[in-house]
């Protein structure tokens, strides 16, 4: 069975505890946000997930504040605020945090930004929100269970009375986690938006599945082959759809719904996203 280098031959409790594994995670959570202008230019087009969340926030936060984990650059806060919604962002990421306070301008009086640890919330944020969203796969850096259901425990104990969770997460999809390993795949050619160059990217996906984490190398070059080129790891803990489910049940969550995409579409084995709503139990029903 193909392990990933850093991992192989160790036990699974010295691999869940080996330093170089946890060196590993704290890379992939980190790399990949630190060049913020490069990360507003490579997700420029995604934009479905914007739209979902305005829908969200006009139905759930209409005279109430949003939490919103995992706020990043800004590329959903900007438009939610534009859209006179209030808003406390949450994000372990300083220079996106910079990125985002740059890109909200005069709009910084309506959002509250916060560098803060999604396992423990409360230290970061107070009071109750009516709605706590936590987009574009942020979830996927709670790489235990012991992580998710530190970071579930705190969103529970913002939630206001009858408020909603609402996040999304990729669909696990082997064939896409089983590719060659030594191969690289996603190949792009595009302009850098600082120097004018054409560049390529690629990925490198190396997953392990005990451990359930997809191990992505992205690469940046020059197409021209001049100088040397620029490489981020990105790491993201998959989560199965009765995985998930479970685990929200066992947490104090019910699902209110699951989608496959930001269109409401069902939820199927070929679906890129899960999408799902949920609040807090009663009491009665955890029982």
């Amino acid at each position: 069975m193909r392990r990933l280098a850093i991992t192989k031959g160790l036990h699974p409790d010295e691999r869940k505890m080996s330093e170089v594994l946890r060196h590993a995670l704290v890379r992939g959570t980190s790399e990949h946000y630190e060049d913020a202008e490069r990360y507003d230019h490579e997700y420029r087009g995604r934009r479905d997930d914007v739209a979902f969340y305005i829908d969200v926030a006009a139905r759930h936060a209409k005279d109430g504040t949003i939490l919103e984990l995992g706020c990043g650059s800004g590329r959903l806060t900007v438009p939610l605020a534009r859209r006179g919604h209030a808003l406390v962002g949450v994000d372990a990421s300083r220079p996106m945090l910079a990125r985002a306070r740059t890109r909200l301008g005069a709009l910084n009086t309506r959002v509250k930004l916060v560098a803060g640890d999604f396992r423990a919330l409360r230290t970061a944020v107070r009071g109750r929100y009516p709605l706590v969203i936590c987009p574009f796969n942020a979830f996927q850096h709670l790489y235990e269970r012991s992580d998710a259901e530190a970071f579930l425990a705190g969103v529970r104990a913002c939630l206001a009375p009858g408020g909603m969770f609402v996040f999304d997460l990729m669909n696990p999809d082997l064939r896409w986690l089983s590719r060659d390993p030594n191969r690289r795949w996603a190949r792009t050619r595009y302009k850098d938006p600082r120097t004018g160059a054409w560049m390529i990217y690629s990925t490198q996906i190396v997953y392990d599945a005990p451990l359930q984490i997809a191990f992505m190398t992205v690469f940046y070059e020059r197409a021209d082959g001049v100088g040397r080129g620029r490489r981020t790891l990105l790491t993201h803990r998959h989560y199965f759809p009765r995985e998930l489910e479970a685990l929200l049940h066992y947490n104090g969550f019910e699902i209110v719904r699951r989608d496959g995409d930001f269109s409401g579409g069902a939820l199927e084995p070929e679906s890129e996203q899960q999408v799902i709503w949920c609040r807090k139990k009663s009491m009665a029903r955890n029982r």
